[in-house]
C-alpha cells in the first residue's frame, strides 16, 4: 500500500490595502503629465458644502455648487 503525503490547505490570503508613498505618487504624477494629462487646481469656495445644501431647495442647486469653476 502506498503512503500519501497529507497536504495542508492554504489559508485565504488577506488583501493588502493600497498605501502609496510620496515617491510612488510623484512618479505617477510625472507619468500622467508626460502622457498629456492635465491637473486642474481646485480651490475652496467660501462656506461649506453642508451649510449650502441645508439651505438649498433642490438637488440641482447642490450640483451647481459642486460644478462651479
Amino acid at each position: 500500500m502506498e503512503k500519501f503525503k497529507v497536504q495542508k490547505r492554504r489559508g485565504r490570503r488577506r488583501s493588502v490595502s493600497f498605501n502609496p508613498n510620496h515617491i510612488y505618487v510623484e512618479k505617477s504624477v510625472e507619468d500622467y503629465l508626460s502622457d498629456g494629462g492635465t491637473i486642474t487646481r481646485i480651490e475652496r469656495v467660501n462656506g461649506s458644502y453642508e451649510s449650502f445644501v441645508s439651505v438649498s431647495e433642490s438637488n440641482c442647486s447642490a450640483d451647481e455648487f459642486l460644478m462651479e469653476g
